[in-house]
């Protein structure tokens, strides 16, 4: 029996989805190992969406799958990209993705390390804003410490 166009379509967006998650899995533009199967099942069931290892391992590996709309917001969520992003529909930018894991490490800081940080990066963007005068300026801007 030959695959009907439905199943062809339903073959492409199955092999979609799990490339995607398995860029999402690699972490490559993250500074830690690549993501496990268990892991992910741990961390979406304890935010309310009860899913197994053996279930992420069939996302990312059967031939033909077809999760819930609400399993796929559940590792949306999870990896902080949008759904449609699981679908093909839109690519995370790079910025975003470094948004992402200072997101992920800032919430690790204590209360104390965030308010310094916040500050720290206050300041930067107060040299960068200064920079940018002094070029609209024409003058050339100072470095720290010269």
């Amino acid at each position: 029996m030959s695959e009907t166009p439905a199943d062809q379509v339903e073959d492409a967006t199955s092999r979609l989805i799990q490339s995607r998650l398995r860029r999402l899995f690699d972490a490559q533009d993250e500074d830690r190992p690549p993501y496990g199967e268990a892991e992910v099942a741990r961390e979406l069931t304890a935010r309310g969406h009860k899913i197994t290892d053996a279930g992420i391992r069939n996302l990312l590996r059967a031939p033909r799958i077809n999760p819930k709309a609400s399993t796929l917001r559940a590792l949306a969520s999870f990896f902080e990209v949008p759904v449609g992003y699981l679908l093909g529909e839109d690519e995370p930018e790079p910025a975003s993705r470094e948004a992402r894991v200072l997101a992920r490490s800032f919430e690790r800081l204590t209360p104390r390390s965030r308010r310094d940080l916040a500050r720290i990066i206050n300041n930067f963007l107060d040299l960068e804003e200064a920079a940018e005068a002094a070029r609209g300026r024409g003058a050339e801007p100072t470095q720290p410490g010269a």
